[in-house]
């Protein structure tokens, strides 16, 4: 694993790069307040946890999104990643991801909850007035 090469993948990556659906946005903006003591976990090898490479949203309820996990990208070798279990957050390696444009050897990590990450929706408001027009 190279950690200054992740870091500076992460520091180049702009919120422009990421996904702008509705789920990879309120989970950018809302797991760091969510996981902290993964999100410095994360952080201390050079990942971001705000730049997700792919979100594993279930579906919304109530004004919340509830996600599963979510994968990122660590560039370098993937002998010297070890596995990790944070407070009911596990990080594996994972060969089960989309096809990454990163033209230098990475590999995909991929946190997983035990119980579902449950983060307040960006567009509370929206989704509450779209269910009183059906009603």
């Amino acid at each position: 694993m190279d950690r200054e090469r992740t870091r500076q993948y992460y520091a180049a990556m702009t919120e422009e790069d990421l996904c702008q659906c509705e789920y990879c946005r309120t989970y950018a903006k809302r797991i760091r307040d969510a996981l902290p003591e993964m999100a410095s976990y994360l952080q201390s090898f050079g990942v971001d946890i705000e730049k997700p490479f792919e979100v594993i949203p279930l579906y919304e309820e109530e004004g919340e999104m509830l996600y599963t996990g979510a994968q990122y990208l660590v560039c370098g070798d993937r002998d010297s990643f070890s596995e990790a279990r944070i407070n009911g957050v596990s990080v594996v390696v994972t060969d089960s991801h989309p096809v990454s444009d990163l033209q230098e050897e990475h590999f995909v990590i991929e946190i997983q909850a035990d119980h579902l990450i449950r983060l307040k929706s960006l567009f509370p408001k929206i989704h509450q007035n779209a269910e009183s027009k059906r009603g």
